[in-house]
């Protein structure tokens, strides 16, 4: 490692340097948008170059963003001096695949459809699989929060009670995530719901799941997304996702556990285990199913979670038939202490393991 904590063997673009100069690059575009003059910054006046990219950016209305911008930029190259140079390497090369998605996609709005024009169409769809890949640790490693205590929190199911409040009783007695589950079609009404349970779950270091709504979860940065069986398809929600956001489902026979798996989902959960009336379309699956399930799972595959009417007074069940977490509801959000609860749980299913 060189003094500044770049690593002298890699390429150009994975250093804080070529960030700064690529930082420094762009402003200068932004105060020749502003000023309507290329001889600055060092800049020569007759470089054809920049007075184009000048122009298209003045044509772009980008001046106008000028002054704002610049500021953006001059912070982030102070700031980018102080970088811990952005983690590990699966998450550069996610952001440098996805640079060249986003060009792949371009080609469509460039050109016209006509045989004579290139369209790297073939690239945006290449370079979404590997960016998916690229970023396959990243999600590994947020999924592994799911180990534990998972809690649904449906604002219909807490007792009337404010359901920010209960997701902050769950994650102070253990629960490692959060999902968010809400039937109301109207999503304005509840991404304030969304935005404000993101806090409470990054502000103690746990999971945020939103069920159902991948859009949702990109516009509150949630971890991922939960998909039912009549929900879209992983692969779908993918479209919709950032490449480091998680995406699980629901299963209640062995073979849809092992579509999931096959579809890259990066948590299964099996269920329903018992009873439940906290969801009337459930289908029973039960401890059996969920040993299968885990007899069937490839060596390192992703974590398993057990789903439906679990209790502190059944939970061994599940514990012994193999599960990595357990997701609950009304054993949380319907309990008097919502705090004690979770830790009784949580105790309760870690005594078996």
């Amino acid at each position: 490692m060189t003094s500044n904590g770049s690593n002298p063997a890699e390429a150009p673009h994975f250093t804080r340097e070529w960030l700064i100069d690529a930082l420094r690059y762009v402003r200068r575009d932004f105060e020749a948008a502003a000023s309507g003059e290329v001889a600055i910054s060092g800049v020569a006046a007759n470089d054809a170059r920049a007075r184009s990219r000048m122009e298209a950016a003045r044509r772009m209305g980008l001046d106008a963003l000028a002054d704002e911008a610049m500021a953006a930029i001059d912070r982030a190259v102070e700031e980018a001096a102080r970088l811990e140079w952005p983690g590990r390497l699966e998450v550069r090369y996610t952001a440098l695949l996805g640079a060249l998605r986003t060009l792949g996609q371009a080609s469509s709005a460039l050109n016209e459809r006509t045989p004579e024009s290139p369209h790297l169409t073939y690239l945006a769809e290449t370079m979404a699989r590997t960016e998916l890949a690229a970023a396959s640790l990243v999600r590994r490693r947020r999924a592994e929060r799911l180990h534990g205590l998972y809690v649904i929190v449906d604002p219909s199911l807490t007792l009337d009670r404010d359901p920010v409040w209960v997701a902050e009783q769950a994650v102070a007695g253990g629960a490692t995530a959060i999902q968010l589950r809400v039937k109301e079609t109207d999503k304005g009404r509840w991404l304030p719901l969304a935005e404000a349970l993101r806090g409470v779950c990054a502000e103690a270091g746990a999971a945020l799941i939103i069920n159902d709504h991948p859009d949702v979860a990109v516009a509150v940065d949630a971890d991922g997304v939960h998909l039912g069986q009549n929900d879209m398809p992983v692969a779908a929600a993918r479209a919709s996702l950032r490449p480091w956001q998680i995406a699980g489902t629901s299963n209640a026979l062995t073979t849809e556990a092992d579509v999931s798996v096959q579809a890259g989902a990066d948590y299964v959960a099996v269920g329903r285990m018992f009873p439940t009336g906290s969801k009337a379309d459930t289908r029973p699956a039960g401890p059996e199913t969920l040993r299968a399930v885990r007899d069937a799972m490839p060596a390192g595959g992703p974590p398993l979670l057990a789903i439906g009417g679990i209790t502190a007074e059944n939970v061994g069940e599940v514990a012994r038939a193999g599960a990595d977490g357990i997701c609950v509801i009304a054993a949380v959000t319907q309990s008097d202490d919502p705090r004690a609860a979770a830790t009784r749980l949580l105790e309760a299913f870690k005594a078996v393991g």
